[in-house]
């Protein structure tokens, strides 16, 4: 029976919300939990683009929006863009938040931006939405101070860690300011925040993403098998250093995966008594992993045989790659894949496998103890992304 909930996911094409819909819409935890699904999005898409669950009796309903300017105006202008555009605004129950803007010359720029963006989106549906129960927003490892070289705590890395981070790093994360300003305003209010925070996130994207690792690799690794000749019915022969040092490729992470993610993000936002005002981790397992033990079946689903890095100065790293034979795709009939790679995000992408040398993998012990327990293995979130990939025509 429907609880008559509505959720409303801002930024529902990028890594985190596309995974956040898509268990929505897969009707998890069980069916009924959401009515109505509202996914916001900043250039328009038909729904067949973004290969989610198909319409079904069983399906929440999906209302797809466009066009909804988050960064400049007044809360007021945005609370009217709102009450046009998403039917049933009033009745939206939990808000998912998965929107940020990059400002890379300013880091403290960067959290004013953000700051001031969220605050508006939390006016405007506060003064919209009287039944607001939960919002649920991303942070990430950044705020466990990874982009110091060597890292700032030592692993596994504890939520509780995230608020003893050194005062000049920490203001020019965002996260610890979201925190601040969402804590005070849920004050003496019937709603409540999250903060989920992944480390690698392993997913798809209908557009491609700037953040998405696993579809660096994927465009990297289907150039590298089409230019070699590679045929996936024979035994991998052709081998594919990993793209990284020795140090890279053992140090221990813990990725997860577009379906856990998901889970994750919507048992939060179902469980605000659990989850209220804290901090969550979230990886598919509760072991770390590192590239050695990833590297070897990624490169294998394209029929190469991935072996350890190895100190070669000329060799092309996977955007510089993708650059030379981007071309490839079009010719044969891939004209989706030049148009959805990773942009921009190229080069620090091509830097994950050197400068990530240390273990930074997270804590799930808070996780379990709210009473998410579900377990997979890492790898399996890597080829369902490549699976989804290669269905939407973005490798070949």
């Amino acid at each position: 029976m429907s609880n008559l909930n509505h959720a409303i996911v801002f930024g529902a094409a990028g890594l985190v919300g596309w995974s956040t819909v898509e268990q929505l819409l897969s009707s998890y935890p069980a069916g009924g939990s959401f009515d109505k699904i509202t996914a916001v999005i900043n250039r328009p898409l038909p729904e067949s683009e973004f290969y989610w669950p198909l319409e079904s009796a069983t399906r929440p309903r999906l209302e797809i929006v466009s066009g909804v300017n988050l960064m400049n105006g007044t809360a007021e202008d945005l609370s009217r863009q709102l009450k046009e555009k998403v039917h049933g605004i009033a009745d939206v129950t939990h808000v998912f938040y998965f929107v940020f803007k990059e400002v890379n010359a300013d880091h403290i720029l960067e959290c004013q931006t953000n700051c001031n963006m969220m605050q508006r989106v939390v006016d405007a549906i506060t003064s919209l939405s009287p039944g607001l129960k939960s919002f649920i927003y991303p942070g990430g490892t950044r705020g466990y101070g990874i982009y110091v070289p060597g890292g700032t705590f030592q692993a596994p890395l504890k939520e509780s860690m995230a608020d003893n981070l050194p005062e000049n790093y920490a203001k020019t994360v965002a996260y610890p300011w979201y925190r601040q300003l969402l804590g005070k305003a849920s004050e003496g209010n019937s709603w409540t925040w999250t903060e989920v925070c992944p480390d690698a996130v392993v997913g798809f994207t209908p557009n491609g993403s700037g953040w998405s690792l696993a579809l660096h690799w994927a465009q990297y690794l289907s150039l590298y098998a089409h230019n070699h000749g590679v045929d996936v019915t024979s035994k991998p022969s052709v081998e594919v250093p990993f793209p990284g040092n020795e140090a890279g490729y053992n140090s221990l992470f813990t990725p997860v995966s577009s379906r856990t993610l998901g889970r994750i993000a919507v048992y939060a936002s179902l469980n605000p008594d659990k989850c209220g005002g804290k901090i969550i981790n979230m990886a598919d397992s509760e072991k770390p992993t590192k590239f050695r033990e990833i590297w070897p079946p990624l490169a294998k689903w394209f029929g190469l045989k991935g072996v350890d890095p190895v100190e070669d100065d000329q060799a092309l790293k996977p955007g510089e790659y993708i650059k030379k034979h981007k071309h490839v795709f079009a010719e044969k009939g891939f004209p989706k894949a030049s148009s959805s790679g990773v942009g921009a995000g190229a080069s620090q992408l091509d830097s994950v496998g050197y400068w990530l040398s240390f273990d930074r993998q997270l804590s799930l012990e808070r996780l379990r103890s709210v009473g998410f327990s579900d377990e997979r293995d890492p790898i399996e979130g890597w080829l369902e992304a490549f699976e989804k990939f290669r269905e939407a025509g973005i490798i070949m």
